[in-house]
């Protein structure tokens, strides 16, 4: 096998199985409804349940780094997908909240480790100025999963039930999972191929090792505004992309939920196609880092005014536009991983972009808790078929605050070390 159809083998197999991650991450938005009259809850017990998933990834940010540096990306990928699909069967069959609640939590736990793995195996396969892009690229193909979870899974619910529907995803999620681990390779030496990052490790190093490099990335201060100023686009984009931009829209607009989900998708898509050019930008053409994040996420931060502000609110016709615009703004945030592997040591990859997760994943399982607490406090007793019904009032609240969080991102990015796309890690231990 060549090095380039060893890549190819190495970017399309993960990816294959972080699409079904993503379409996971916002399932919620589409079964909504269901999930609240199938359960009785609330807005507030659906937003932890929705939740559970980004709490795992907090919890397992350093393990999931850990299993990178030392199982290696093939088996964290195996294993991830096999648990992630066992989760999604479980959800699509459980009697009870509780047992989707533990449902979610596998799919949550499997999910967790897919993309740290996957850019540690990025490490090993391409170099360091092609960083970047890859990065971008893992954005896309996850917002393929995205878009999936629009459209094309609510006319799936639609015709065979939300059950029935997370059963055959988990099903097939697990064949995807037996596929990577017998395709998957954790670095081109395995494969009779000359190495092809500088600073890599050729071994695996022991977990003592990793876990003793855990200190020192979380004490650098150049680690966090990257992070900070990512998990305020993420937070923000997953809560109304994966749980209240589907009801928003079927109960402030009264679309269907299939109309619905078709224009939420537009995030996804929007943000599928900025996340290549991004990197691309930042990699090949700018050569920074720091501008094209500040300039993106200034962009974002706008395009949540409208959506907090009643009067600005957007009319039908632009929807899908708009939501487009604000998925393209979005993708800044494919820069985190660059930014915050370039300020660490290069020999531990998996850590440094492992603990990535837990910031960022703690603010989308807040805003989410958050988000829905508001929707629940201005309820006004409204139901329908067992579901209920917030007034626009609510759903502008809950934006102000995710328009707050945006802000916020912003003002982090002014603060990101720039790099001109090289390692300077041994610079910063000076």
């Amino acid at each position: 096998m060549t090095l380039r159809t060893a890549r190819w083998v190495m970017v399309l197999v993960p990816a294959s199985l972080y699409v079904f991650s993503w379409l996971h991450r916002v399932a919620p938005a589409v079964v909504a409804t269901d999930l609240m009259r199938a359960f009785s809850i609330t807005a507030a017990a659906l937003g932890t349940l929705a939740a559970i998933y980004p709490y795992v990834f907090v919890a397992m940010a350093l393990v999931a780094g850990s299993l990178a540096d030392t199982l290696g990306p093939r088996w964290t990928i195996a294993g991830g997908g096999a648990t992630m699909g066992l989760g999604a069967v479980l959800f699509g069959a459980a009697p009870t909240f509780e047992v989707a609640f533990a449902g979610r939590l596998l799919v949550g736990l499997g999910a967790s480790v897919m993309l740290i793995a996957w850019l540690s195996l990025a490490a090993a396969w391409f170099r360091p100025d092609e960083f970047a892009t890859i990065s971008g690229w893992t954005q896309t193909v996850g917002n393929v999963g995205a878009l999936a979870a629009a459209a094309p899974l609510a006319l799936l619910v639609e015709l065979a039930g939300w059950r029935l529907t997370f059963v055959l995803i988990g099903g097939a999620t697990l064949l995807l999972a037996a596929l990577a681990a017998g395709a998957i390779r954790d670095r081109p030496e395995a494969l009779g191929l000359p190495p092809v990052s500088p600073g890599r490790a050729a071994h695996a190093p022991a977990l003592r090792a990793v876990l003793a490099s855990v200190p020192g990335v979380i004490a650098n201060r150049r680690t966090w505004p990257p992070i900070l100023a990512a998990g305020g686009v993420y937070a923000t984009q997953i809560t109304f992309l994966g749980l209240w931009g589907v009801p928003y829209l079927t109960q402030v607009y009264a679309l269907s939920r299939v109309d619905a989900a078709t224009v939420v998708s537009m995030i996804a898509l929007g943000m599928g196609v900025g996340s290549p050019l991004v990197g691309w930008l930042s990699d090949r053409w700018l050569g920074r880092r720091r501008l094209p994040m500040v300039v993106f996420t200034a962009l974002y931060a706008l395009g949540w005014v409208p959506l907090a502000v009643p009067r600005l609110a957007p009319p039908v016709a632009l929807l899908a536009p708009f939501f487009f615009l604000l998925g393209l703004a979005s993708s800044g945030l494919v820069l985190l991983w660059s930014c915050v592997r370039e300020v660490n040591d290069p020999a531990r990859v998996g850590i440094a972009l492992g603990f990535c997760n837990a910031p960022v994943f703690l603010g989308i399982a807040l805003l989410q808790w958050l988000t829905g607490a508001i929707l629940d406090a201005r309820w006004t007793g409204l139901m329908a078929g067992g579901a209920r019904l917030y007034p626009p009032a609510a759903f502008h609240a809950s934006f102000a605050v995710c328009l707050g969080l945006a802000a916020g991102a912003v003002v982090a990015a002014l603060f990101v070390t720039e790099t001109r796309c090289r390692n300077v890690w041994s610079r910063n231990a000076l």
